[in-house]
């Protein structure tokens, strides 16, 4: 399982760079999945979450037990008002890690936006009691690169 790594904010332009970067990798590899869960979350940094949205899906046709990809594309169906797919892909990602920090907090997040406010809670107990310090991970850093 590769390693979590929450990056800095870029600053102006480090995006499209990393999109750029990511891309020239995929061309190299076509069936990476780390390239293609990355070249999602530049994409999504970059405010195109469509094409972040087809990276991560293609990600996860070449890797589908990708708790990353499985998060980030909760993620992103979130900020496309498609909250609905966006839980089955909470689910599918902590079917994969229970563990997972990240995905119990978009699940919570989700939860709330559907407003099942009290399972929303529940689910956010649930990551608090994996690390007291889980709510911190919104609105920050929501899509999580693969090192």
């Amino acid at each position: 399982m590769p390693r979590l790594v929450t990056p800095e904010i870029p600053g102006k332009g480090d995006d499209r760079t990393a999109s750029r970067a990511y891309t020239d990798v995929i061309v190299e590899n076509l069936q990476d999945p780390a390239a293609l869960n990355n070249r999602g979350v530049a994409l999504e940094r970059q405010g195109r979450y469509e094409e972040a949205l087809a990276a991560f899906s293609a990600a996860l046709l070449y890797d589908n037990d990708d708790v990353y990809a499985w998060n980030n594309r909760a993620v992103i169906l979130t900020r496309l008002d498609r909250p609905q797919e966006a839980v089955l892909a909470c689910r599918q990602a902590l079917a994969i890690d229970r563990s997972c920090i990240f995905a119990w907090v978009t699940y919570g997040m989700v939860l709330g936006r559907l407003g099942n406010y009290q399972e929303a809670e529940h689910v956010l107990a649930v990551a608090e009691d994996l690390d007291p310090q889980a709510r911190a991970l919104y609105p920050g850093n929501s899509t999580m690169t693969r090192a």
